[in-house]
């Protein structure tokens, strides 16, 4: 471990480089052998706590594992540490498991939590849990996976947790002196980035506007009539204040792409550049084996021209080959969505927000000032640029001065509990402890946080679904049923799989329509998707009585008052399963769908993943079993091989 100074000494530098107060501080708990929360500003350099501890466990011969709240964070994380710690990293994803023995434990959350509960074995000797982005336990799909993974991780692990500026950081750090068998945890905070940002709004008619004047800008744009005068582009302005690389945030797939094309004429590189830029994409596209996929060329011709798009439609290996080359710094402008600011650390000079708005699935409302400052966090980049730059263009139709001050110079929003126990961990929790479940839930950020009211209401709603679960015969008495210890080892979509493992469902199918199956429970179309029709007639009956068997458990989720969890299965994708299933190539399956190809490789994928679950859950030397793999082995490959592209890359 390298460190300056004596063990008694603070610790003022790491690696060569010195430390702000805050990152010392941080590396000083570690070092005690403390728990720590470290939050800090997107960009100022929280990750370094996380690195000591990694090296304090190899140092140690404990184990340490680095969680992260998705697969891609995930994986960019197993490169760069498998570089610095050669054959002593692993990665566990529900896509891959490569070496996950290894001191050096990369996993999703979600990965982490469903571990502690199957196989907790699979974590012995490990010390310190590293959680990337803990603020996620705000996000109302996922955020439960934190707290049920820092409420039941073993009582000896110490944990490092990163955290975007939060408001109510002391409360969070009090719930978890609260929960943890540890009483001592540092919290350590800052809201300096090593690199200042200079925050500006964009008015289409008028140009770039500093905050303190954006109440007169706002009354000039509405006493001017719209469309009068020449529309200006933020980004002429910042490539003639040579203000690039350039983040330009949209909120769609479609709008990256328009954008991106739209401005695929500009001069953005010298020739030098573009020779250099053409040489590594063509290197990086023959290293993940993709010469002739449809779309590269296209992407191609971009990126020469220094620009690209990054969204979740894209093939996983057109993203990572954006990222490579963007990280170059030879990727000018590149129009993503916001995903892209979610923990892959490649920063740029200069961020643009198409807009201050975000669709919430019903409406249009003003961006969260979390999420602004997540995104706008990749401006400015340590030890390039003295100051980072954010433009946020402002739409006069629907932003008031008064939403633009929430976003841009409102208070940091706080982390709130949304704790909701799946059926699975209901289960598994309910082996463990029976009846005591109740007090395990009461450990919960939520009841924390709530009146003791609303946690009767949540208490109220556990209630319920383990009356749900004994009517429906997962639990009976005081143990769990077959079909509940089953349940116990899926997670995600127990449901589905034990309803139809309890009605022999899946023995009477042929191996396609195992897949078929599988797939229809894991995939959930988009709006204006056309599919094409499965070929032959026995889908029909497949699909009927599949319905059929979800449906009974939703109709029971309804006469015990709990709102709908499980999600009707959806066969769009059953034609494009067919022909993978049939060995076709992978751009083939555009002649049966026009689902983007991630969102196509995501689903198989996800597939994939429930299919191992399943075998899993199975009895050793069910006949079950080895057709399960099968299945498995002929539709995980090619584009859709996680672990291959990981092995390549």
């Amino acid at each position: 471990m390298t460190q300056e100074g004596n063990s008694n000494a603070p610790i003022t530098h790491f690696h060569g480089l010195e430390l702000y107060p805050f990152q010392s501080q941080a590396i000083q708990a570690v070092a005690d052998g403390h728990s720590v929360i470290v939050a800090a500003p997107t960009g100022a350099g929280k990750t370094i706590a996380a690195e000591y501890a990694i090296e304090k466990a190899l140092e140690e011969g404990v184990r340490v594992a680095y969680t992260s709240p998705v697969k891609a964070l995930s994986n960019q994380k197993y490169r760069n540490f498998r570089e610095i710690y050669p054959g002593k990293v692993g990665i566990m994803t529900g896509d891959v498991t490569i070496d996950g023995d290894a001191p050096v434990l990369i996993m999703t959350t979600e990965v982490f939590r469903n571990t502690l509960f199957e196989d907790e074995n699979r974590l012995s000797e490990i010390r310190y849990v590293i959680f990337d982005e803990v603020h996620f336990l705000d996000d109302v799909e996922r955020g439960t996976v934190w707290e049920e993974s820092i409420i039941f991780a073993p009582p000896e692990v110490r944990f490092i947790m990163l955290s975007a500026t939060i408001s109510n950081l002391r409360q969070f750090s009090s719930w978890i002196q609260k929960v943890r068998p540890d009483p001592h945890l540092e919290v350590v905070s800052s809201s300096e980035r090593p690199v200042p940002l200079r925050h500006y709004l964009f008015f289409p008619e008028q140009g770039v506007v500093t905050l303190p004047k954006m109440g007169a800008a706002l009354q000039k744009a509405r006493n001017t009539r719209r469309g009068k005068g020449r529309i200006k582009d933020p980004l002429d302005y910042l490539i003639e204040q040579k203000r690039l690389p350039v983040l330009y945030f949209a909120f769609s797939r479609k709008d990256c792409e328009q954008f991106a094309h739209r401005n695929r004429g500009r001069r953005l590189l010298q020739p030098d550049e573009e020779k250099k830029i053409a040489t590594l994409f063509d290197e990086l596209a023959e290293k993940y084996e993709i010469k002739g996929l449809r779309k590269l060329e296209d992407l191609g011709r971009l990126l020469r021209r220094g620009v690209a798009y990054h969204h979740a439609g894209m093939l996983p290996t057109f993203k990572e080959i954006v990222e490579r080359l963007f990280s170059t710094g030879l990727v000018k402008l590149l129009f993503t969505t916001e995903t892209f600011a979610l923990g892959v650390n490649m920063p740029a000079r200069s961020v643009v927000f198409d807009r201050l708005r975000k669709f919430n699935g019903v409406s249009f409302e003003p961006m969260r000032t979390l999420n602004y400052y997540q995104m706008a966090g990749r401006a400015g980049r340590q030890g390039i640029d003295s100051e980072g730059f954010v433009y946020a263009k402002v739409d006069t139709r629907w932003d008031t001065k008064e939403s633009i001050k929430r976003t841009v110079l409102g208070r940091v929003d706080p982390i709130n509990s949304r704790f909701n126990l799946s059926y699975s961990t209901i289960l598994n929790l309910f082996q463990r402890m029976g009846e005591r479940i109740f007090d395990a839930a009461e450990l919960s950020f939520f009841a924390f946080q709530r009146t003791k009211k609303a946690w009767k209401r949540q208490r109220a709603m556990l209630g319920r679904k383990i009356e749900l679960l004994g009517e429906a015969g997962y639990i009976r008495g005081d143990v769990l049923a077959q079909k509940g210890r089953f349940a116990g080892k899926v997670n995600g979509y127990e449901i589905h799989m034990s309803e139809y493992f309890s009605r022999d469902f899946f023995y009477s199918l042929s191996d396609e329509k195992i897949f078929l199956l599988i797939l229809s429970t894991v995939f959930e179309g988009r709006r204006k998707e056309e599919h094409a029709p499965p070929k032959g007639d026995s889908i029909r009956e497949l699909k009927e009585e599949s319905l059929a068997v979800v449906g009974e458990f939703q109709e029971l989720e309804r006469e015990f008052d709990i709102r709908g969890t499980i999600k009707t299965p959806d066969f769009g994708l059953s034609r494009a399963g067919q022909a993978w299933f049939d060995g076709c190539e992978f751009d083939d399956l555009q002649r049966y769908t026009d689902a983007p190809d991630g969102d196509l490789v995501r689903n198989l994928r996800i597939a994939i993943q429930l299919l191992r679950q399943v075998h899993n859950a199975l009895t050793p030397g069910d006949p079950l079993c080895q057709r399960v793999l099968g299945v498995m082995r002929r539709i995980n490959r090619d584009e859709v091989d996680a672990e291959r592209q990981l092995r390549l890359g």
